[in-house]
């Protein structure tokens, strides 16, 4: 028998911030260039009493398509099961994002330039107070996002594959299977896109020649190594010593992926394509520019490299590999009661991560050394430069290098144990229970966004120390225990109790069923964050851990609880790292108890009415957000929680 797939996948989202009907207020506000993208008021950040005022609009627009030709030929010969394809995937990317800065542009006061000798620096502002900075026209960052368009990103996937499923004997079974994926890289459709040597800075341009890497158009190397060979294989076992109701499972595979980055990282961003710009102040104790002079302070006429922000990839990028494993056993009692536990694994490498390639180095480490450090301009501390991008004189002035490498790796292993029992005698239930780890040196492009994950910068603290970064998973959770139970009522017509009952009687009393479901969970790990006191210009700073945490979980008078002792943890010392790990703080877990309440009102046979009763989080126990997690007079407290009880009833017809 042949298969043939044909597939056509298009997706569309288009977000973006349309202007607002302010009119020209940024160039009557004396803001130059302040209108040159539009009418509206572009964003003013940091105010105390009012923040943001004005739109960032941060437009972005992401139309991806995935084209998927497959051919299977099946082939059964006696205990065999021959499967031989082909499958080609087109994957095509047409996107446009402003980029972190929005369309329009930030400019942001955090009142530095007017704070008095007793201001100190706190999570929710910096110094003193920016309206005060904002009517002197003193900002402390200027910032720009692109506007340069859409533009389109191509790369295909080509895999052949053989797999046999062999019925060895009447209680064993074989699979094995080899798959060969490559995936090329990614190309842009016109060419619009450069990268740039790590350390020389020579600017490569997609579709000429005479690029070190090779594949010129995508400007890395394409991999077409060991990697993509993807073994398969799995057997089921039943132990005729054991009888029919025991079965032994495993199971091991490779499999490769492009894993997508961030789409703020991209090298169609780069100069002369796309430019972004950033001025930040943060180090300087003196007014850099004016909010009059608005965003003329980000270009300059004989430097169109002048704070621009760089995408820099690594030229050895290779698809993310992924390994699994599993081995289990299942066993069915009597009453149609199905027990397993097993073991699952995972390691995936190559895994994509954003690499910080601007943060320069501390003395001892990384080659610098105390007669190469310098103090930079308006800094306390002496650091070596960044050696990325260091060979080319024409980049000394940029803002920024956001870098991307598949350096990062993952593990996860777990214990899994199921009871199931399927639906016989009016009931149905399940009860699963994972203990489980996941380590990983990144967690990932974009990072974690709130609720019980508090939310962390996706960079590394140290570029030059990534064993440091080796900690649990933003998701990991040693406990989980998940459960569910759906129960008919033996009462009613039909049933077991008052089969006989009239019309009347039945319809108050009879086809009633009851499910709940339970999950019982431990907390999401955070990592604790602070202040940047090392002088390299660290993108992700954490904190000192200075004794073990305790969590006295106390009212605080604000709002809230106290989830964590502060005093456990301090700033950074100066030219120095913080000292505690990431995801060294866990949060609060989840325990929420769901029950459903349904009636039938049979009409005829194939006619009813259903009425339901859904109570979400039944006990109304506080499903509490994570933790403050950056060091500040508010760091440690919970102070938003979601999912309160939610009562809702329907009224359905089936016909």
């Amino acid at each position: 028998m042949n298969e043939v797939r044909l597939g056509y996948n298009y997706v569309k989202l288009n977000n973006g911030a349309a202007a607002n009907s302010l009119g020209k207020v940024g160039t009557d506000l004396g803001i130059a260039g302040g209108n040159d993208r539009g009418p509206g008021l572009n964003s003013l950040q940091g105010f105390t009493y009012a923040n943001n005022l004005g739109s960032r609009n941060s437009e972005q627009l992401f139309a991806d398509t995935v084209i998927q030709a497959e051919d299977t030929l099946i082939i059964t010969h006696n205990r065999h099961t021959f499967h031989a394809g082909f499958q080609y995937l087109r994957q095509r990317i047409n996107t446009f994002y402003a980029g972190n800065y929005g369309l329009w542009g930030i400019i942001n006061y955090n009142g530095k330039f007017t704070a008095g000798p007793g201001d100190t620096a706190t999570a929710s502002k910096t110094v003193g107070f920016p309206e005060a900075d904002f009517w002197l026209g003193l900002p402390e960052a200027v910032q720009r996002g692109v506007d340069t368009g859409t533009w389109g990103q191509r790369a295909n996937v080509f895999a052949p594959y053989l797999q046999d499923n062999w019925r060895v004997t009447s209680n064993l079974t074989i699979n094995l299977g080899l798959r060969y994926e490559t995936h090329t890289p990614w190309g842009e459709v016109h060419n619009r896109q450069a990268n740039f040597g790590g350390v020389t800075g020579t600017e490569y341009f997609a579709g000429k020649g005479g690029c070190p890497y090779n594949n010129c158009n995508a400007l890395y190397n394409s991999y077409n190594g060991g990697f993509d060979f993807q073994p398969r294989l799995g057997f089921a076992w039943t132990p005729s010593r054991l009888g029919k109701s025991t079965v032994i499972r495993g199971a091991y595979t490779v499999s490769t992926y492009l894993e997508g980055t961030g789409t703020n990282l991209r090298l169609p961003l780069n100069p002369p394509f796309a430019e972004e710009h950033n001025t930040l102040y943060d180090a300087f104790t003196y007014p850099q520019s004016t909010t009059g002079e608005g965003f003329t302070v980000l270009t300059s006429p004989t430097d169109p490299f002048a704070n621009a922000v760089i995408r820099l990839w690594d030229p050895n990028i290779k698809p993310s590999l992924a390994q699994q494993w599993n081995l289990s056993i299942q066993h069915e009692f009597a009453g149609q009661t199905l027990f397993n536990i097993g073991y699952v694994g995972q390691r995936a490498t190559h895994l994509m991560n954003p690499m910080p390639y601007f943060q320069r180095r501390l003395v001892g480490e990384a080659g610098c050394t105390a007669a190469e450090a310098t103090i930079p301009k308006g800094g306390k501390i002496a650091t070596c430069p960044s050696p990325f991008l260091s060979g080319n004189p024409a980049l000394a002035h940029i803002s920024q290098i956001s870098g991307t490498e598949s350096n990062a790796n993952m593990t996860y292993h777990s214990l899994q144990a199921t009871l199931q029992k399927r639906f016989s005698h009016g009931l149905q239930y399940q009860v699963a229970y994972t203990y489980s780890k996941c380590m990983t040196n990144s967690i990932g492009y974009y990072g974690s966004w709130g609720g019980q994950v508090t939310p962390t910068a996706a960079y590394w603290q140290n570029l030059y120390d990534g064993r440091s970064e080796w900690a649990p998973c933003i998701s990991d959770v040693t406990h989980l225990l998940s459960s569910y139970a759906v129960y008919e009522l033996p009462f009613g017509r039909g049933k077991k109790y008052g089969s006989n009952l009239n019309r009347a009687v039945n319809g108050a009393f009879g086809n009633w069923q009851v499910g709940g479901i339970l999950q019982l969970r431990g907390g999401f790990p955070s990592t604790v964050q602070a202040s940047d006191n090392s002088g390299t210009g660290e993108r992700t700073a954490r904190a000192d851990c200075l004794a073990p945490p305790t969590f006295p979980k106390t009212p605080v008078a604000t709002g809230g609880i106290q989830w964590v002792d502060p005093s456990a943890y301090g700033p950074q010392a100066p030219g120095a790292f913080g000292t505690c790990g990431v995801s060294t703080l866990y949060g609060p877990g989840l325990h929420t108890l769901d029950l459903n309440l349904q009636k039938n009102f049979p009409v005829t046979e194939s006619k009813r009415f259903e009425f339901r009763a859904e109570f979400i989080n039944f006990t109304n126990t506080p499903i509490l957000n994570g933790p403050n997690a950056f060091l500040g007079a508010s760091f440690g407290q919970i102070t938003s929680s979601q999912g309160a009880r939610n009562i809702q009833f329907g009224l359905k017809f089936y016909y």
